[in-house]
């Protein structure tokens, strides 16, 4: 199940750039986003001194009406951007820390987006105040905190993980990865799906590769014969794998209605599909004739509310049990025991708190558990006892660095692998109900890689567990295939 795609109200999109933009404008008003005009009389600048304007930077902004996003700013290697656009100034001195983007609107408005540093914590981290101006009028203010992205101090390449295989696709970025019957099957978003013969995992091959029109893939799920591949606004495409080489995917389903599909799940002869568009509900499909799913149900999480952004992202059931990501919801358990005649889901309970976006869920020592994470930024993976929906208890926590979150987990038995986006995949050892054991790692994520620094959420997006293998997509380097040897 692919929990690799972005689940955050993305800054860039829905804060930055929501009244569009064009072309770089070096004339535009700059006024209010001028450095001198932004307040800094309680700053520590002398502190700013010491910062390298090198590499790639991770950053967390907090707008004062409580929008929060995280976002990125590139220094080298390439072009210098300022969240993922072209950084048009750059003004670093022993007391100054000023980065600035100017592009026209698409109805033609000037914008300037404009970071100053207030503090230094080190070479590499920055406090300061960020301010949006179009026409040179302050129309968003707040603050940011920016790290630059390393690898974690002391660590090798890898630990106990062999990276075996891996391969670039021909085009566009992977966003899901599931594996059955020694073939990869690699959904890319509009690029479509690329299918790879992987009996011998240390070399990859591209066996063939098909594209649907106005089609972006998310997700994907095998089950039997059937690779069922969610979509960015168009339901479900069917695909028989009876020729597992060049699927036949022409069956859709729930395409009629602009469905999204962020998380797939099975279990018996049911379906289910994590919608957060557009109706932010979980979509039960009898799929006991694969080819042609007819609909149970549509639930909407009992509680929940679009307008709060609680949407379901990540999805798994056992045992009758339906568990949801629902973003700053928590995790939500409802019964689906009869789901088929009742057409009647009901809530068990929920666990609140932190946001998430991605689950696992899996029984330790006899105890339902639920691990929980999101892409969020300063996001941590928490261990949940379920064996009482009603009254679910944390067992454990592993933080994480904030500046490189948590796309997707798979549970394995007792091990637990974790796509850490720039910290690569984690190994845990999860065999005792409590805060994961660290059991392995492989760093996948360099600066000096080609193409990095566009975005918050690059490196390893997600991993699939099969064949005794683990899949992982990665945002530059593609398809790549580990073994782990505890």
């Amino acid at each position: 199940m692919d929990e690799g795609m972005n689940r955050l109200p993305l800054l860039a999109a829905t804060v930055f750039l929501a009244v569009g933009c064009g072309n770089s404008d070096d004339t535009a008003p700059k006024a209010e986003c001028q450095v001198e005009a932004i307040d800094l009389s309680g700053c520590d600048r002398s502190t700013l001194s010491i910062v390298q304007p090198e590499g790639i930077w991770n950053t967390n902004v907090i707008f004062e009406d409580g929008v929060v996003g995280p976002s990125s700013i590139r220094f080298s290697p390439g072009d210098p951007l300022l969240i993922g656009l072209s950084m048009t100034t750059k003004q670093i001195t022993p007391d100054t820390f000023f980065l600035a983007s100017d592009v026209t609107a698409s109805d033609g408005s000037a914008l300037r987006y404009a970071f100053s540093g207030c503090k230094a914590s080190g070479p590499g981290q920055v406090q300061g105040v960020v301010r949006v101006c179009v026409n040179g009028a302050t129309s968003r203010q707040g603050t940011f905190t920016s790290t630059r992205v390393a690898r974690r101090e002391g660590e090798a390449v890898s630990d106990r993980v062999e990276l075996l295989g891996e391969v670039r696709l021909p085009k566009g970025r992977p966003t899901g990865v599931v594996a059955a019957g020694g073939y990869a099957y690699v959904m890319a978003r509009e690029e479509g799906l690329f299918v790879y013969d992987v009996k011998d995992p240390a070399h990859p091959t591209l066996v063939s590769q098909q594209k649907y029109d106005g089609e972006a893939l998310t997700t994907g799920l095998i089950s039997g014969t059937t690779l069922y591949l969610g979509t960015y606004a168009k339901g479900l495409r069917i695909c028989d794998l009876t020729n597992p080489v060049v699927p036949d995917c022409t069956k859709t389903v729930l395409a009629d209605v602009t469905v999204r599909v962020d998380g797939l799940a099975k279990e018996g002869n049911l379906l289910y599909v994590a919608s957060p568009r557009p109706r932010s509900d979980i979509i039960v499909l009898d799929v006991t004739q694969p080819a042609a799913p007819s609909l149970v149900v549509r639930y909407t999480v009992e509680g929940t509310s679009a307008s709060l952004g609680e949407y379901p992202y990540g999805v798994a059931v056992q045992d009758r049990r339906l568990y949801v990501s629902n973003w700053s919801y928590g995790v939500s358990v409802t019964d689906v025991t009869n789901v088929e005649t009742t057409k009647a889901p009901k809530l068990m309970g929920r666990f609140g708190g932190t946001s998430t976006s991605t689950l696992a869920v899996g029984k330790i020592g006899g105890v339902s558990t639920v691990f929980q994470g999101s892409d969020a930024w300063g996001s941590s993976l928490l261990v949940l006892d379920a064996s009482r929906p009603e009254a679910i208890v944390q067992r454990g926590e592993l933080n994480l660095r904030p500046e490189a979150s948590l796309g997707g987990m798979a549970l394995s038995g007792t091990t637990l692998y974790v796509a850490n986006y720039q910290d690569g995949l984690r190994v845990y050892d999860v065999s005792t109900l409590g805060t994961p054991k660290a059991a392995g790692y492989f760093n996948t994520w360099s600066e000096t890689d080609a193409g990095r620094g566009l975005a918050y959420l690059e490196g390893l997006q997600g991993v699939h567990a099969a064949d005794g293998l683990v899949y992982g997509w990665e945002t530059t380097r593609g398809l790549l295939i580990f073994r782990h040897t505890p």
